[in-house]
């Protein structure tokens, strides 16, 4: 049952948005074979298993090679991303998690995120994960290197866009880093993808630029799964991650959720990234984490409305120039327990800043969508023709919601 794991794997590895003919193939083309244990320290206890329509999260982590000459030595993580699967409204979250995240990793106090696989396994990394978001993390995914490139190259390589010429090298990494890529649209095979991947060179934001990277690739390899072809090339990917992928999913649940997600639709299929800015601690680069937008994040995730703003009408609007934020936002809205009318793009020039608008001379119920949105202050413009009670005009300032 071990090839039924690692072939079934990339069906959630990808959101397992494949056609039900391909799930078929995954379920006939395997031996017998249970998963082992992911940890032996009892410190650290898995979730149960969700029930049938719950939804189940699940971290997905790519992992460099540890100590080349032990093959059970741990490694980083290099990647991750909790993947959150909702059965019931066949949606999917991918929230990107930085690998310099400081916080609190048990036994260990504060350090980064990346070495929580490296001083406890899989388990380390879902509780760390799971406190961090304060969420049940039931299951994980875990590749290699190798894996990864050799995917890539089963699929036929994915077309991104690069943002700026990279030319890198570290011969001290492991493996040995050396990336030299061209500025531009193109499709990189497997080797030049985890190039792409890697890189952690030239991005002015740093980790986050990173971030938004691996998100295009994964958006590309969504496409490329989601094509036509795709089903041509499933003995070769069931060989390659035969051998590189891992997870602690029984066979049972994994045939289980890979139905059940094999009709999603890419546009159930939403991006984040955990909020927080770049900063140097002693001489080390963290990334560190806000904690209320944290929170508002997990809250439109996960679903944690305040039901007294369930009569609270709101529109947002699109002042940012970055696309997508007035959608990303009304969730974020939604799942506080607001009612979001309308989503739109906000006439004129691009603002710099957010506005939030008192359109019914109801102060209480602005102050609440601007505490939301951490806007300091909202503004008074009554008009009562407005269907709306609170308007909504995103600035830059919120381009990382």
């Amino acid at each position: 049952m071990k090839r039924f794991l690692k072939i079934a794997g990339i069906s959630l590895l990808a959101l397992v948005i494949v056609s039900a003919s391909a799930l078929f193939f995954f379920l006939h083309s395997i031996g017998p074979e249970e998963p082992g244990n992911i940890t032996g320290d009892p410190e650290f206890l898995i979730p149960d298993p969700p029930a049938k329509d719950e939804r189940v999260n699940v971290l997905i982590m790519g992992t460099d090679l540890g100590d080349p000459t032990n093959s059970k030595a741990p490694s980083r993580t290099d990647t991750m991303i909790l993947a959150s699967f909702d059965p019931e409204e066949n949606r999917a979250d991918l929230i990107s998690l930085p690998r310099d995240t400081r916080l609190e990793i048990k036994g260990k106090g504060l350090d980064k995120l990346g070495h929580a696989h490296a001083y406890g396994g899989a388990a380390l990394a879902m509780d760390t994960v799971s406190n961090l978001l304060d969420i049940d993390v039931h299951y994980y995914f875990k590749i290699d290197y190798a894996g990864f490139r050799q995917f890539i190259d089963n699929l036929g390589g994915v077309r991104v866009n690069v943002p700026f010429d990279m030319d890198y090298s570290d011969p001290y990494d492991n493996p040995p880093l050396r990336i030299n890529l061209k500025k531009g649209w193109q499709t990189l095979n497997g080797e030049k993808a985890l190039q792409y991947v890697r890189n952690r060179e030239g991005y002015p934001d740093g980790d986050l630029g990173r971030i938004r990277a691996q998100q295009a690739l994964i958006d590309s390899v969504i496409d490329k799964v989601l094509s036509a072809g795709t089903i041509l090339r499933l003995p070769a990917i069931a060989d390659t991650l035969s051998s590189h992928l891992s997870t602690n999913m029984t066979p049972a649940e994994m045939s289980r959720y890979a139905f059940r997600a094999a009709g999603i639709k890419k546009e159930a299929i939403n991006m984040y990234r955990l909020p927080g800015d770049d900063k140097y601690i002693n001489g080390i680069s963290y990334f560190l984490y806000d904690e209320k937008q944290t929170r508002d994040l997990v809250s439109v995730v996960f679903g944690k409305p305040d039901k007294d703003n369930g009569t609270v009408k709101v529109e947002v609007l699109n002042g940012s120039g970055v696309a997508g934020l007035a959608a990303r936002v009304g969730d974020m809205l939604k799942g506080e327990g607001f009612d979001v009318i309308s989503i739109g793009n906000a006439d004129g020039a691009e603002y710099s800043s957010t506005h939030v608008y008192d359109r019914k001379g109801q102060g209480d119920n602005a102050k609440k969508v601007a505490e939301v949105l951490d806007v300091e202050k909202y503004q008074v413009d009554v008009d009562e023709k407005a269907k709306a009670d609170v308007t909504v005009i995103l600035g830059k300032d919120r381009s990382n919601l």
